[in-house]
């Protein structure tokens, strides 16, 4: 098909897609940001949030994070600062009544500033909106202020999975909350 007349028949079809998010201006500590779903140029600026908070080779490479963003069963946001992103979530909405958070993450510049609390509501009214009701997550057993946060939003262990992560054989903890 020419290009000209799939744009055109894209403009036409006014297809909504599948997860959309309206973008929002939020204001942190005296700072404005933008939270926006996330576009394959993000990818990048997601390795560099990695690499502030994980040793290297960080957890999700760059094809993964690619793919991810790309995902058409899950949904990806960035809280964006000046066009740098310094923070995202993405959460996987492929089960009808389970979602699934695959991945938070907060640049260390810009931790201890609410970003995780904001982000976690965020996946919570944007599930619950969608009538999904449970949420679930893995996260590091020696995580310990990721374990806080998401138990002050009432996640409890479900399971350990022992060896779980590639990059330090460390378990991981699965946990679950009601919406």
């Amino acid at each position: 098909m020419f290009p000209m007349l799939k744009k055109f028949k894209n403009i036409l079809s006014n297809k909504k897609e599948k997860f959309d998010f309206e973008k929002q201006l939020v204001t942190i500590d005296g700072q404005e940001f933008t939270l926006r779903k996330a576009i394959p140029d993000d990818s990048i600026q997601y390795m560099r949030v990695q690499e502030t908070i994980y040793p290297i080779p960080v957890p999700w490479p760059i094809d993964i994070v690619e793919m991810e963003i790309g995902n058409k069963n899950a949904l990806y946001l960035s809280l964006v600062n000046k066009d740098v992103v310094v923070a995202f979530i993405g959460i996987s909405l492929s089960d009808k009544e389970e979602s699934h958070i695959t991945n938070l993450a907060v640049n260390s510049d810009y931790q201890n500033l609410g970003i995780g609390h904001l982000l976690l509501n965020q996946a919570f009214n944007y599930c619950r909106k969608r009538n999904f009701e449970k949420m679930s997550l893995e996260v590091d057993v020696t995580n310990d202020a990721a374990i806080a946060l998401y138990e002050a939003f009432g996640f409890k262990v479900k399971t350990v999975h022992k060896k779980y992560y590639f990059r330090n054989h460390h378990d991981a903890l699965e946990m679950m909350v009601d919406l």
